[in-house]
C-alpha cells in the first residue's frame, strides 16, 4: 500500500474514534426529567414590592374562598409546582424534601405515588397551615422522582 493510502485509512479510523469518544453516554440518561419548577410564597409579612399584576393574581388565587382571618392564616405558606416528563409511563413516586427556618437541619418529606404517569405531568406540593406557622419558611428544598427505589430525576434549590 502506498503511504497516502495509509494516511487516509489512519485519518478515517482516527475520525471514527474521535466521534465515538465525543458522543454522550445514554446508559445513565433516563426517559424521565423535571422540566420546570415554580415556587410561590404567600405571607402578608413578606409581600414583594411589585406592581406586576401576576404577583397580585397569585396572591388572590391562593386566598380565594378564605372568608375568616383564620382561613387566610391557614393558607399562608409555600406553594410548589413541578412539571415533569416520563416516557417510561411506569409507576413512580415524586418526593419533596425540605428544611424550614425554625427546625434547623431536620429534613421533612412529602411524597405522592403516581401509578400511571402521563408523558407530561404536573405535581403540586404545599407547606401551609400549622406546619408553616410552627416550622417557619422553607429555606431549601429538593424534589426527586423515584422508580423502583432509585432516584431517576431531581431538581433542587440553590441552598440544598
Amino acid at each position: 500500500m502506498s503511504p497516502s493510502k495509509h494516511c487516509s485509512i489512519f485519518a478515517g479510523i482516527f475520525t471514527s474514534l474521535m466521534g465515538v469518544a465525543c458522543q454522550s453516554n445514554n446508559l445513565h440518561q433516563s426517559a424521565t426529567a423535571i422540566t420546570n419548577s415554580k415556587y410561590f410564597l404567600l405571607d402578608p409579612a413578606k409581600q414583594p414590592a411589585s406592581v406586576d399584576p401576576m404577583i397580585r393574581f397569585e396572591q388572590r388565587h391562593y386566598l380565594h374562598g378564605a372568608i375568616t382571618s383564620e382561613d387566610r392564616k391557614d393558607r399562608y405558606g409555600h406553594y410548589y409546582v413541578f412539571w415533569w416528563t416520563d416516557n417510561a409511563r411506569t409507576p413512580a413516586v415524586i418526593r419533596l424534601e425540605y428544611r424550614q427556618e425554625n427546625t434547623g437541619v431536620a429534613v421533612k418529606v412529602q411524597e405522592f405515588a403516581v401509578n400511571t404517569p402521563y408523558p407530561r405531568n404536573k405535581s403540586r406540593f404545599q407547606v401551609t397551615g400549622a406546619e408553616y406557622q410552627s416550622g417557619g419558611r422553607v429555606t431549601s428544598w429538593r424534589v426527586s422522582i423515584i422508580r423502583n427505589g432509585r432516584v431517576i430525576a431531581h431538581d433542587q434549590s440553590y441552598l440544598w
